[in-house]
This record gives structure tokens, sequence and C-alpha cells, in this order.
């Protein structure tokens, strides 16, 4: 494996969010100029848990989120690697699902400049594709083996 050398750690947390039907609320987001095909949710701040970083995201980028949702962790990567988008960080990424399914048509997405647009994704094997990064196509897969059980 290769050695890395940043300069800090990033927590990140990612919510699998199902509607009524059981399908995935995704977004696609512009970041630093990339196009990116991803779950909802962000940075961990100083002094925020994992849960508490969850509803923040959820609540920043959907203006008719009327949470907290409760979260169950469901996949957090084993291996090291780099933020693809800033060198000096390490990033943490922990991927949890919500206990609860939410009723699709009362999900609205803050449009910016950089939160393009939500959709529901099928819970399937062969919705995997549709993710830009490998850690999210690792996530949706540990995701699908929870709804197995």
């Amino acid at each position: 494996m290769e050695k890395i050398s940043p300069s800090k750690f990033t927590p990140r947390c990612y919510a699998f969010i199902q509607n009524e039907d059981g399908a995935v609320l995704v977004v696609q987001e512009l970041w630093s100029g990339v196009h990116l095909n991803k779950l909802p949710g962000g940075g961990q701040e100083v002094g925020e848990g994992m849960h508490e970083c969850l509803n923040r995201e959820i609540e920043e980028e959907f203006s008719s989120f009327s949470g907290p949702l409760n979260w169950t962790h469901i996949y957090t990567p084993t291996h090291a690697f780099i933020s693809r988008f800033r060198p000096e960080e390490q990033l943490i990424l922990n991927y949890f699902k919500a206990q609860q399914p939410v009723v699709a048509n009362q999900w609205v997405l803050q449009t910016d400049e950089n939160l393009l647009q939500m959709l529901w994704l099928p819970a399937v094997e062969e919705s995997t594709s549709w993710f830009t990064l490998e850690n999210d196509k690792a996530a949706f897969l540990a995701f699908l083996k929870t709804l197995d059980q």
C-alpha cells in the first residue's frame, strides 16, 4: 500500500435515506468544478457528533427537512486515503442509514451553485454505478446488504 502523508484528518458523514417505496435519496453536486453523484451529507464540525452532523447537513441541503432522523451506522472504509480535492486531508468516511422511511414528495433540495439536483435512486445493485466515487459505491453495496436482513 502506498504511504500517504496528510497533515490532517477530516471526518465526513453520509446518509442513506429511503422513501416509502424503498428508493434512496441522492444528490448531484458540483464540488471544486467536478460533477459528483453522491449521497447527502458532508463534513463533521469540531464538537459535533456524527448523528448531529448528519442532521445538520441534511437540514442545510433540504429546505423541507423537519428532522432530526434516527441513524444506524452501516459502513466505514477501513483503508486510508487522501481527499481527491484536498491533498493535505485524509478522509474518514462514515455512512449511516435513516431508521425510518420518509415521504418522497415532502423533500425539496436547497439548490444553489453547488447542489444541482436530487433524485430517488432505486435500491438495487445496478444503481451502484450511478455513484461517482468508489467509496460511495462500496457503501451502497453495504447498504443493500442491510436490506436483505
